[in-house]
C-alpha cells in the first residue's frame, strides 16, 4: 500500500481530490462504505470493478455494461 497524496481532513470533513479518485480508476458514479477505521469507495459500475482482473476475453467494456445491466434487469 502506498502513501496517499490528494486529499484534506478539515473540520468540515474530508475532501478527496478527482485526480486521485482519476489514478484509482473511480471516474463514475461512486458508493462510499464506511466502517470502523476503513472507508470503501467503489465504482457503481461493473466494468470499472472488473477492469484490470479480466484479461484475455472477447468481451468488450460495452458487451460489459450490457450484460451488467442484463443482470439487474435494468
Amino acid at each position: 500500500m502506498e502513501d496517499v497524496i490528494g486529499y484534506e481532513l478539515t473540520k468540515k470533513g474530508l475532501t478527496i481530490h478527482h485526480s486521485l479518485l482519476e489514478r484509482a480508476g473511480l471516474e463514475s458514479d461512486l458508493d462510499v462504505f464506511a466502517k470502523d477505521h476503513t472507508i470503501i469507495i467503489k465504482s457503481r459500475s461493473m466494468t470499472d470493478r472488473v477492469r484490470g482482473i479480466v484479461k484475455k476475453t472477447p468481451l468488450t467494456v460495452e458487451k460489459l455494461d450490457e450484460l451488467y445491466h442484463t443482470s439487474k434487469g435494468v
